[in-house]
């Protein structure tokens, strides 16, 4: 089911089996549990508003490597200078320092925009920002830069009265292919208007093996996440929906990442993806 433009996506909290029994702490099934809004942006961008907060995911690049959709300068624009509907962004997270999903001059360009903007990104990332002849010093104080292994315990932020967990995953094509890339899996915890726990979660270019998620398994069994943005190939695997229930225990998948010409195992299939900007 392909989301176009203007799409929001709320999420209930059905409490599906997860990695093992639903932790004690989730809204018990039919209560209020749901992300105020996640809207499509472009490629694997999407905003999330959570607890009178807003978040953006991967929202600016620069290359789009012949078959993604290519951002036009007014989206570019409105996302750097915080015009609605990017205005009021309390925090932007950077999956990975790849074209299709960063840009340094962008970047750097929304930080010296909007002064009240935190950056969370691993390390590549400011290290590519702080090599463009746009980067000011002063940017560092709103950067937390990421610095992890695969495997390795999961890092706690917080930010804009959300819980921030950083934990790296291998990309796609591991070993064989970018294995030296730091790709973040973030996963956001708020609070939404009824007080009631809600949750997302954006994995960047995961490679879908599954031993890559359950080397980390009890970082994603303590906490059942309403909605995981997965690049649409995770919707291509064996026993998907066992992957994205049991294995990142998330109620519910949005993929994106998908290109313009949309895979023919996607159309017409049940799975949700974005793939215009809202």
């Amino acid at each position: 089911m392909a989301y176009g433009a203007g799409l929001t996506a709320a999420l209930g909290a059905s409490l599906l089996a997860g990695c093992s029994a639903a932790p004690a702490s989730e809204a018990p099934a039919g209560e209020s549990s749901r992300v105020d809004a996640v809207t499509s942006i472009l490629n694997a961008g999407v905003s999330a508003n959570m607890g009178g907060a807003k978040f953006l995911f991967d929202p600016l690049y620069d290359n789009h490597f012949g078959s993604l959709a290519e951002m036009g300068e007014p989206l570019i624009e409105a996302i750097i200078n915080g015009s609605a509907p990017y205005d009021n962004v309390d925090a932007v997270f950077v999956s990975h320092a790849h074209g299709d999903h960063f840009s340094a001059e962008y970047l750097n360009r929304l930080m010296a925009a909007q002064p009240g903007v935190q950056l969370i990104a691993p390390a590549q990332a400011e290290e590519a920002m702080q090599g463009h002849e746009l980067w000011q010093d002063g940017f560092a104080e709103r950067i937390t830069s990421v610095t992890l292994s695969n495997g390795e315990a999961a890092e706690r932020i917080e930010v804009s009265g959300a819980v921030v967990e950083a934990l790296r995953t291998p990309h796609a094509g591991w070993p064989e292919r970018h294995s030296e890339v730091h790709n973040i899996t973030f996963r956001v915890s708020a609070t939404n208007a009824a007080g009631a726990p809600i949750r997302v979660m954006h994995i960047g270019d995961a490679d879908p093996a599954a031993q890559h998620f359950t080397m980390n398994s009890k970082f994603f069994c303590c906490a059942r996440t309403n909605l995981v943005m997965v690049p649409f190939w995770f919707f291509q695997q064996d026993e998907a929906g066992l992957l994205i229930d049991r294995t990142l225990n998330a109620e519910k998948a949005i993929g994106v990442h998908v290109p313009v010409q949309t895979p023919a195992f996607l159309e017409g299939s049940d799975w949700t993806y974005f793939t215009k900007a809202a």
